[in-house]
């Protein structure tokens, strides 16, 4: 006489269903950290926070893009080289930049790329958001 079980039950799952949601959430944060990373900020001149001037050198652009290094009027074609001689004496090498809105971006652009090529810091300056 066979005293043994008759039902045996299975103990493997099924993991098919896991593995598609693992893929799905996987998916999911791959497109949100790429489009987290290519973020685009506008509307620089006015913020609510308040900026603290760490640096000491300051540079500024007009509306007519006259440019200002401490106040003092430069040629644009000078920038470079004045702004390298000013950074030699500064042990933290970061730039304020203050642009006034109505100056075209392609000029905020060329002194940020001056400044990443010579591994400056550039802090960009805004004026507090009036509600």
């Amino acid at each position: 006489m066979d005293l043994g079980q008759r039902n045996k039950v299975s103990v493997t799952g099924n993991m098919s269903s896991m593995t598609d949601l693992v893929f799905l959430l996987l998916i999911f944060f791959v497109i949100l950290s790429t489009l987290a990373s290519k973020g685009v900020n506008v509307d620089l001149p006015q913020s609510k926070g308040v900026t603290s001037q760490a640096s000491k050198l300051t540079v500024s652009i007009t509306k007519d893009q006259v440019y200002l290094v401490d106040k003092g009027r430069v040629e644009k074609g000078d920038l470079e080289s004045i702004l390298k001689v000013r950074m030699d004496d500064m042990t933290e090498k970061t730039l304020y930049l203050e642009v006034d809105k109505d100056v075209p971006t392609g000029a905020t652009v060329e002194v940020i790329g001056m400044a990443k090529a010579n591994d400056w810091k550039v802090m960009l300056g805004s004026s507090p958001k009036k509600d």
